[in-house]
This record gives structure tokens, C-alpha cells and sequence, in this order.
């Protein structure tokens, strides 16, 4: 069982990996994609490249799944699909299966921006990466790992699948 020191140093632990990835990914990431809008990207909002991202991992995704993805409400997540929908980036269409369901999808469009998307995540980790070791990747590796496989068990006990 945790107690309350535990649950407090897991709190800190968290908040800190986050932090760390943001200063250290996350703010490289947003400068390159800002760059590639006068190249290759039209203005994005900001949390459309990781929708982008998201879509292209899994295909075809349901709004509300994305919505639990993203930490979005409903309205929010409505517009956002609409205004990327109107830049010809996502499409809608209904699920065969039942009918009551809409299915997001990428375009033609919007696969081109999730391989530009998948470059620039590529080239800002390889950069990263290239201040560890091989023992230092590896190790790193094994604790995504642990983390995912975790994070997905916790996921499916609170019933999270959709």
C-alpha cells in the first residue's frame, strides 16, 4: 500500500519527468514545427501536430477516444476537428459498423503533415540522444518501456479502452 510519502515522491517524480521533457523535447519540437509552417505546414493550432501524430498512429480514431487522448472536452475538440477538417488535413465518415459513430481520419494532406510531423520528432531525439551512451539508450529503452506497459495496465483496470 502507498503511503502518503510515496504517493507525494511518485507526484514529484512525474512532475519533474514532465517538466524535463518539455524543456528538453517538447520546446525544440514546437520551435522546428513553427519553422516548417513557412516551408511546409500552414498555421497549426497548437495541440493540432500531436492530433496529427495521434490520427497517424492509429488510422482511424473516434472524437471521443481522441478527446480522452488529448484532455480535450467535447466542444473544444468538436472545433478543433472542424477548423482542421476546413484546412483539408482530417475527414470524417461514418463507422460502417454503427452508424451512430464518426470515424477521424487523416487526408492525403494530412498524412503528408504527420511524415513531416514523424521528421522533425525524429531529428530532435536523435539530436538528443546522441548525448547518451549505448548502456544509457538502452536503459532508457527498457524504462519507456516499463512505463507504457504500466500506463496501459493502469489504463485498461479503469476500463480506458473505447
Amino acid at each position: 500500500m502507498l503511503n502518503d510519502n510515496r504517493i507525494r515522491e511518485f507526484r514529484l517524480l512525474m512532475l519533474e519527468r514532465t517538466m524535463l521533457f518539455n524543456k528538453l523535447f517538447e520546446r525544440d519540437i514546437s520551435q522546428k514545427i513553427s519553422r516548417a509552417r513557412f516551408e511546409e505546414l500552414e498555421k497549426l493550432g497548437k495541440q493540432q501536430p500531436t492530433v496529427i501524430l495521434i490520427i497517424g498512429m492509429i488510422g482511424e480514431i473516434i472524437p471521443s477516444y481522441l478527446g480522452l487522448c488529448m484532455n480535450l472536452d467535447r466542444s473544444s475538440l468538436s472545433r478543433m476537428i472542424d477548423s482542421m477538417e476546413t484546412k483539408g488535413i482530417v475527414k470524417r465518415r461514418i463507422d460502417p459498423g454503427d452508424r451512430r459513430k464518426v470515424l477521424v481520419s487523416l487526408t492525403e494532406k494530412g498524412a503528408r503533415y504527420h511524415e513531416i510531423l514523424l521528421g522533425i520528432m525524429e531529428e530532435v531525439h536523435a539530436s538528443i540522444m546522441d548525448f547518451l551512451d549505448e548502456q544509457d539508450l538502452r536503459e532508457y529503452e527498457a524504462c519507456l518501456k516499463t512505463e507504457v506497459r504500466i500506463m496501459k495496465k493502469i489504463d485498461s483496470k479503469l476500463g480506458g479502452e473505447e
